[in-house]
């Protein structure tokens, strides 16, 4: 693959790929790949288009999406007539998912630590979040502690709908149990957990229980 810009940040070096053989490009971050598309800006990764798929298909309205990276999940989204507020803890996110990934400019992409931006974020904001933010094998803190998913929930309004990029490191690793411990702990009940797709990923959709705040 041809690298096309490479960017030094807090969290690892990100760097944009142009594969040669179908002139898809790449956003990858610390050498793990978090955003594919085409020659004709389509999204190449199923788990993101399965992802989206169910938080249209919920008719969310307004979503969170908690990992931007090449804004492919939060492109989809914006197009299909979803409000999307992004975030992402790298500042070069925004800027390289306009010029290389064809994100829209007008999408709202906050530069932050997702669990920095949950703890103060407004309650009842949105009707979907979509979290994928794990970038390395290991796990995020925020994904193992109940007091994030306590804040994931309360930003939810009623029946609102989590879905989560379940990598392969995360499901099949030590903190498994873990995360499954601090999200329901954090207010929430598995609904669902995919089939492993082609890279390994899986997606978990999950909503509020009963007890949520």
């Amino acid at each position: 693959m041809i690298p096309l810009r490479t960017v030094q940040t807090a969290g690892g070096e990100v760097t944009v790929l142009l594969r040669r053989a179908d002139r898809a490009v790449g956003y990858v971050k610390d050498g793990v790949l978090q955003t594919l598309i085409d020659a004709a800006g389509r999204n190449l990764a199923p788990h993101v288009t399965a992802a989206v798929d169910v938080l249209l298909q919920e008719k969310v309205r307004q979503a969170l999406v908690l990992g931007h990276g090449g804004g492919a999940a939060s492109t989809m989204l914006h197009r299909a007539g979803v409000d999307v507020f992004a975030v992402d803890s790298d500042p070069c996110a925004k800027p390289l998912a306009q010029l290389f990934f064809r994100a829209p400019p007008c999408l709202d992409v906050i530069v932050s630590d997702a669990a920095a931006y949950v703890e103060l974020a407004a309650a009842a904001s949105f009707d979907g979040v979509l979290i994928d933010f794990q970038d390395s094998i290991e796990t995020p803190r925020a994904y193992l502690s109940p007091s994030f998913w306590r804040d994931v929930a309360r930003v939810l309004r009623p029946r609102g709908m989590v879905v989560i990029n379940v990598t392969s490191w995360l499901h099949g690793g030590c903190a498994w149990r873990t995360f499954q411990g601090a999200l329901g702990l954090g207010g929430f009940d598995a609904v669902a957990l995919s089939e492993e797709y082609g890279a390994g990923n899986r997606i978990l959709v999950t909503a509020r229980g009963a007890t949520a705040p």
